[in-house]
């Protein structure tokens, strides 16, 4: 840059603060600064005049008709300017150019000319984007006196250069009139690249903002700045898993909306909605008193968003076709139930049993529910999906169902087949015993905690939550089943091993009675597999003809070719009436062993 052309763009920069310090309306000194040097830099990038991108840069908003009394008087004042400093002709008619078309003006503003006006323009619109674009929304918003967001003030799609400065709008409004329209008329190659993350950052906070919008609203899907009342159909999810899945499989279904009604209902007592407090309360305190402390501000953070969605969808929801995603697992079959007793005979509502409908199509598969499935799994079942809305009865049925639960007043569910059973909460006490003894957790060695509760639940067809099952590991480490090393603030703090008891019989514990019968059926089941691979070799033995063998003579009688093959019969012999009397005695411990095992389950 030539000296006398640094001079001009120094006086320049006096001339912008003079004008622009004390504004703000997002249009200040500072906004000029950030504009200048991004404008620098993509002239750099794009081989642009560096010199009259950064002296347009400088004085566009000196000449802006929102900061003049009108368009003509701010060009008027750059004009003279300009004259003044001794810029050349050619160049002050440039600069003049550029910042005199460069603006957005409701998005009826003309194309850049030249590389310079397109680069300058970029690098106003980039600062409009990201999280600076964010503030500066608000504070022009709050600057021309306008609303943060009112619902009830529409977008305007459509605007004359006179409307977009005049007309009624929020700051929301904002949003989706101009900012998130920026990304995709950017000019240069580099812009566009710029402005992929800037745009991110609008898409994000809106989403946010719109979650926090939610909070408590019972008028939501009306109001949402996002959705504006355009829902047509609400996917209801009981976890955050499905959810999440369920948003990218829509993500290009305009007017479908996932709704997470979460807190996993298979464990601690059941929200009473008719009195929500009491019982809100009951099941925190209940929560609270049994899981691990770790993370405790978590979960009552949790439960405290997942009470304040029951409390203000079910109703709402009402209003919409709902499709809910309700699999073969206990915590989506009871929010199933709890939601249709919170919105009774709902004109269009139906359930889609995702883990049934795969097993149906391949038997091999099995889904533990429908948080496994992956958003491609969702999509293909609701193609092969005849979707029928629930009838009356079956809503009331349902409704029922939920009553029945709440009576029975327990604290653990499961589901057996496609009922739902109130049970002990030591229902899993045997499984977590069985699985310390499959991962080798006994004899003094020791097994982390966490990879036994993931064997609990990764063997079994459970739902349960992890802090559940490690309650229980915690359980059985205080009633003497389980011995630890580590600290048990976490599981993943402290190891257990099976305890071998030698305390009398009569002074055990429930829990310690069923370590013994756990270690009793599983080395019943480990004799089982010995007999089944006994039985395989003895097969193969019993087809031998000692004859094939090709033995040389030997000086041993006995271990001539009569000898081996009577030897080889006595053992199959010998074999035979051994496995029978075996197999019936494994046959009457098994029978005794399993009654023992569900007795535990009653207890």
């Amino acid at each position: 840059m030539k000296t006398n052309d640094r001079q001009i763009i120094l006086q320049a920069q006096e001339f912008a603060r003079s004008v622009l310090e004390r504004d703000s309306s997002g249009h200040d000194w500072w906004h000029i600064q950030r504009v200048t040097r991004i404008a620098r830099i993509l002239a750099n990038l794009e081989g642009a005049n560096v010199y009259i991108c950064e002296l347009s840069a400088l004085l566009h908003d000196v000449a802006d008709e929102k900061l003049n009394e009108s368009k003509e008087a701010g060009y008027e004042r750059v004009q003279n300017w300009l004259m003044q400093a001794g810029v050349e002709t050619s160049d002050r008619e440039l600069v003049l150019e550029i910042i005199s078309t460069m603006s957005f003006s409701g998005g009826t503003g003309n194309t850049m000319r030249t590389l310079e006006g397109r680069i300058v323009q970029d690098a106003d619109r980039l600062d409009a984007l990201g999280v600076i674009g964010i503030a500066r929304t608000f504070a022009y918003s709050g600057w021309k006196g306008q609303k943060m967001y009112d619902p009830f003030i529409p977008l305007r799609e459509k605007m004359t250069r006179e409307e977009y400065r005049s007309g009624e709008s929020t700051a929301i409004n904002h949003f989706y009139e101009k900012l998130l329209k920026l990304k995709d008329r950017m000019n240069t190659e580099s812009a566009r690249l710029l402005a992929d993350n800037k745009h991110q950052s609008l898409e994000l906070f809106l989403q946010a903002f719109d979650k926090e919008w939610a909070i408590g609203n019972n008028a939501y899907l009306s109001e949402s700045p996002i959705h504006r009342g355009n829902v047509t159909r609400v996917h209801i999810a009981f976890d955050d898993s499905t959810a999440g899945s369920l948003k990218l499989m829509l993500q290009s279904n305009l007017g479908e909306i996932v709704v997470t009604l979460g807190d996993n209902l298979m464990v601690g007592p059941l929200p009473n909605d008719r009195d929500f407090s009491h019982s809100f309360s009951g099941r925190n305190e209940w929560i609270q008193e049994r899981y691990s402390t770790a993370y405790a501000d978590d979960r009552k953070q949790s439960m405290l968003q997942a009470a304040f969605s029951w409390h203000i969808w079910p109703q709402q929801l009402m209003e919409v076709p709902c499709l809910i995603w309700a699999g073969d697992s206990a915590s989506e079959q009871l929010g199933l139930r709890r939601l249709l007793s919170l919105m009774p005979n709902h004109p269009d509502a139906m359930v889609i049993n995702a883990t049934s409908i795969l097993h149906e199509q391949d038997p091999n598969t099995w889904y533990k529910g429908t948080y496994e499935m992956t958003p491609k799994k969702l999509q293909t079942v609701l193609n092969v999906s005849e979707l029928v809305r629930l009838s009356p009865e079956e809503q009331a049925g349902y409704r029922e169902e939920w009553s029945r639960l709440l009576n029975e007043d327990g604290t653990l569910r499961v589901l057996k087949g496609k009922e739902l059973h109130t049970v002990s909460e030591s229902y899993y006490d045997a499984d977590i015993l069985e699985a310390a003894y499959r991962v080798e957790a006994r004899h003094g060695f020791f097994k982390k905690s966490a990879r036994i509760i993931g064997d609990v639940i990764g063997n079994g067809e459970l739902t349960v939550p992890d802090l559940f099952v490690e309650y229980r590991v915690r359980h059985l480490i205080r009633e003497g089943a389980l011995v630890h090393t580590g600290d048990l603030s976490t599981m993943r703090n402290y190891s257990v091993s099976l305890v071998d008891t030698s305390i009398p019989e009569e002074q055990w514990s429930h829990e310690q009675r069923l370590a013994k019968v756990v270690k009793v059926r599983s080395l019943l089941h480990e004799m089982m597999e010995i007999n089944l691979s006994e039985k395989d070799v003895m097969e193969q033995l019993s087809q031998l003809d000692a004859a094939a063998l090709g033995l040389p003579p030997s000086a041993q009688p006995e271990v001539d070719e009569g000898g081996i093959q009577a030897l080889l019969d006595e053992l199959l012999i010998t074999y035979q009436q051994h496995k029978e009397q075996r197999i019936s005695i494994m046959e009457s411990l098994g029978k005794m062993l399993n009654h023992m095992h569900q007795d535990t389950h009653k207890e």
